[in-house]
């Protein structure tokens, strides 16, 4: 084969992997032009990633303390200016809408929103820091010809939150936020990721607010933790937000393309716009410092990576379909129901394929469907009580008793093991 050849297959093999291809197989989402490029619709087999993806998260903050709350969509389109967003990120956000005499903007962070939150009430010192989480739906209007199936779009959902703490908690904080980063990637498989300091650029003053004894010390501390943490990172000019430096976690799409999963960013400058305070030790009104954190980035990215990395076949936890149930012949369908009922009363995700056809086509296509567990029923399997199972790999488990298969299964998906 030559060498020409070989790149046009690995291209190939590249291009089945790509997760908009492996979309057109396992139905994760869709597009609709009546509902708009960039704003997909997501089919069940993608909601079970998404919600298995925002369980996890939910979990990761209770243990951190973080409180959640919930906020609107959108807001007067003063808000934005107050923020900021409105001077240095109109190009990508959605054009104003006007309702008797008041523009609303639909919100392209959740940010503004958490701090009127921390606005809403008084704050002391012993309050902090303060922990506000939130799942927020966010609209940015990128340009048609950079969205790319979920990796690039104009609907997303961020797993978001807004840390308010004192300037000596500013490192600790950080730290704790990577930290959790670090876990949740160990959980979900992924070890290949860069880190990279995000700078301003005080030759572009127009992008970013104009304190530069500030951003030099942000880009410090964020500096000191990763070096503190003996992390590898690099440094880059030009790509921190408008208010601050942040931290970026890369990962590479199929081919090799980098985009940013996460992210934890320091703003010194949002406290100052919307007036926040606390006070402190001596009874005086100070500053809160605000990180801006989002562990798995939004749900779209995140899960388009996934996709790719497992090429559809997800861990046990994440499978859209943990078990498939394969009766051999109608005479099995009760027992396959009664199997895949109590399955699903313990939270398997579980189907019957009762269709009139070969055991080796509904094997074939439980396997193509990436279904972590088979379990074929026929006369011996109804007759013995016992169950039947072959796992995705194509190997086989001893025959066991319903209860210890479904003890083992829930084991696993408790525990997110691979």
């Amino acid at each position: 084969m030559s060498q020409e050849e070989k790149n046009v297959k690995a291209e190939l093999c590249l291009h089945e992997h790509d997760h908009r291809e492996l979309n057109k197989k396992h139905h994760y989402y869709a597009q609709d032009e009546m509902i708009g490029a960039g704003l997909p619709l997501w089919l069940p087999a993608g909601v079970v990633i998404r919600d298995e993806l925002e369980k996890l998260a939910r979990e990761l903050e209770f243990l951190a303390h973080y409180q959640r709350v919930v906020s609107p969509h959108i807001a007067h389109e003063e808000l934005y200016y107050q923020s900021g967003h409105l001077p240095y990120y109109e190009d990508s956000m959605f054009p104003a809408i006007e309702l008797e005499n008041i523009r609303y903007r639909l919100r392209p962070m959740c940010c503004p929103h958490h701090h009127r939150i921390f606005a809403s009430g008084f704050k002391s010192y012993r309050d902090l820091p303060l922990r506000l989480a939130e799942y927020g739906q966010v609209y940015r209007y990128e340009r048609s010809g950079v969205l790319s199936g979920l990796m690039r779009v104009r609907g997303l959902c961020q797993n978001d939150a807004h840390i308010y703490c004192r300037e000596d908690q500013v490192h600790a904080e950080i730290r704790k936020v990577l930290e959790m980063y670090q876990e949740a990637y160990r959980i979900l498989g992924i070890s290949d990721y860069r880190l990279r300091l995000s700078k301003w650029d005080p030759q572009d003053e127009s992008k970013y607010v104009p304190q530069p004894e500030r951003w030099q010390w942000a880009e410090q501390v964020l500096r000191e933790v990763l070096q503190d943490l003996k992390w590898p990172f690099e440094e880059a000019v030009g790509e921190a937000a408008f208010y601050g430096p942040k931290i970026d976690v890369q990962l590479k799409n199929i081919y090799g393309k980098e985009e940013s999963a996460s992210t934890v960013q320091l703003d010194f400058a949002s406290s100052e716009r919307f007036g926040l305070s606390y006070i402190d030790e001596q009874g005086q009104p100070a500053r809160p410092m605000i990180l801006h954190r989002a562990p798995l980035g939004s749900h779209e990215r995140m899960v388009s990576f996934l996709i790719e990395k497992y090429k559809g076949a997800f861990p046990l936890w994440l499978s859209p379909v943990q078990a498939m149930i394969l009766p051999i012949a109608e005479r099995h369908q009760a027992r396959a129901q009664e199997i895949a009922s109590a399955l699903h009363n313990a939270f398997v995700r579980v189907e019957v394929d009762a269709r009139v056809e070969s055991l080796g086509k509904k094997i074939a296509e439980a396997q193509s469907r990436q279904a972590p567990y088979i379990v074929v029923i026929g006369d011996q399997e109804v007759e013995s009580g016992l169950l039947s199972v072959r796992r995705r790999d194509g190997g086989k488990a001893p025959a066991v008793p319903l209860e210890e298969f479904q003890a083992e299964l829930m084991g696993k998906i408790r525990g997110r093991k691979f």
